[in-house]
């Protein structure tokens, strides 16, 4: 099936009201003037102007400075983009950028929510449970969260690809941030083995932007259905060198590399850290899990070979490892943590074991920790409720903050976590962990869905849209 590109360019309408539902009108087809169109200038002071992938930094902390006040903060505008957004809306040059799982990618303006231009990659994967034998997102397009080159202006996103049946395929597609205009396509699928299909891969994981290569990580669907592996590819977007790929579980099955939304961490030399989860089917519970690389925090190179890599050695059955991203913390130690519910502390250089703090959340621990630096706490979501606290001074757990279960993020001296399927937000005092304030979406949110922000906004994906909230001026 060919891939539709469509583009919409959106008039901004004068006088908007910053609360409310985004107006737009569409023209379809592409418009090689959609630039024309700028977003209007953000209300000052603007503070952070720039998220260009999961949790903000290539270290994946989560963990950005201050800038306009959020204090007792009020819903700005509601985007309705006509499908779920499970990442995390990015943010450069001006514009918004979410992606739904309808396949479609849009521009958003930051004083009103207003679409100036919108892609849409292809049709989506439908009846997702009925193709796969499991599986539950439906539909299956855009999952993860986009990465932004800031540099040259464009967003990477990855789209699953429905080519008619139970044949897909996933979709690397670069779009120019101030046109809409897409400038890289290639499909991204790993060469996989005999008797092994596409349509088995979910593309969960966010996208990782590092020395010139987008990552592109691949696990199973929900409830681990048919044959597949664990992946990372790399793609050179510049075309200078030949793609790479990593797999996990070589010798067996499984491996899943999905990070419950959360992305692969960089360092400066480039390198790559992933989590991996169990072998399919997972082996007794109390491991070890024999397979390689499974639950396992693996260090690749820039060209994904190993460098280095940890196995929690007591994950069995499905107790993924792999259930958040690895943080790469200032002082030379990397954070990972699993179903396990045992938090390791771990050397960048070598993934040798500095400690194991257990009893982490009392329940799976799922999607990406952030980092306070001030402190030397980890901020961990908890699937069954609750962020709970990691002294990484003293080796031991803090409080459980309530009132929220999705991945955190660290603005200043706050952090700010949403309850998924709820629809809440909450803010709590880094230091104290006391309750700020909690903010009522007025909708469902995605699994493991977790904030951004920028512009003096702070903005959530939700199962029909983006929401943003602003603090009182």
């Amino acid at each position: 099936m060919a891939i539709v590109r469509v583009l919409i360019v959106a008039a901004v309408a004068v006088g908007v009201a910053l609360a409310g539902c985004a107006t737009v009108q569409e023209a379809s087809g592409a418009d090689p003037n959609a630039s024309a169109h700028p977003a209007a200038t953000p209300p000052s002071p603007l503070g952070l102007t720039t998220w260009p992938g999961y949790h903000a930094t290539q270290s994946r902390s989560g963990a950005v400075s201050a800038g306009a006040s959020l204090d007792s903060a009020t819903k700005a505008w509601t985007a309705d983009l006509g499908g779920a957004v499970f990442g995390q809306p990015v943010v450069a040059g001006g514009r918004i950028i979410a992606a739904t799982e309808n396949n479609r990618v849009v521009a958003l303006d930051p004083t009103n929510g207003s679409i100036l231009w919108s892609v849409t990659l292809g049709t989506p994967l439908t009846s997702v449970d009925s193709k796969t034998g499991c599986g539950n997102i439906d539909p299956l397009g855009i999952t993860s969260t986009p990465v932004i080159d800031t540099t040259a202006g464009i967003v990477y996103v990855v789209g699953e690809i429905s080519d008619g049946g139970t044949t897909v395929h996933h979709q690397l597609e670069g779009i120019n941030i101030a046109s809409g205009s897409v400038v890289f396509t290639k499909n991204v699928d790993p060469k996989l083995p005999s008797g092994e299909h596409a349509i088995n891969l979910l593309q969960r994981a966010g996208l990782a932007l590092s020395k010139g290569r987008v990552y592109v990580s691949y696990g199973g669907n929900s409830g681990d259905c048919g044959h597949y592996h664990g992946w990372v590819v790399g793609v050179d977007v510049k075309g200078h060198a030949a793609t790479a790929t990593f797999e996990v579980a070589s010798n067996g099955e499984g491996g899943a590399i999905w990070e419950a939304g959360g992305a692969p961490a960089a360092n400066s030399l480039g390198d790559i850290y992933v989590t991996t989860g169990n072998a399919n089917p997972g082996p007794p519970p109390g491991g070890p899990d024999t397979r390689k690389y499974t639950e396992s925090v693996v260090r690749l190179s820039s060209t994904l070979q190993v460098l280095a890599s940890f196995k929690d050695t007591s994950a069995g059955g499905d107790a993924d490892l792999g259930t958040g991203n690895p943080v790469l913390l200032p002082h030379g130690t990397v954070f990972a943590t699993g179903k396990t519910d045992i938090a390791f502390i771990l050397t960048q250089s070598h993934l040798t074991k500095v400690a194991a703090i257990h009893n982490l959340c009392g329940s799976d621990p799922d999607g990406g920790p952030a980092y306070y630096a001030a402190t030397n706490t980890m901020f961990v979501p908890c699937r069954s409720g609750g962020i709970q606290e990691v002294n990484l001074t003293k080796h031991k757990l803090g409080a459980k903050l309530s009132g929220a279960n999705g991945a955190p993020i660290v603005i200043g001296a706050t952090v700010w976590a949403a309850q998924y399927p709820d629809g809440t937000i909450t803010e709590f005092n880094a230091t104290t962990g006391a309750t700020m304030q909690t903010l009522d979406v007025g909708t469902s949110l995605p699994h493991f869905a977790t904030p951004s922000t920028a512009f003096g906004l702070l903005l959530i994906g939700t199962n029909s849209g983006v929401t943003a909230f602003s603090g009182a001026r």
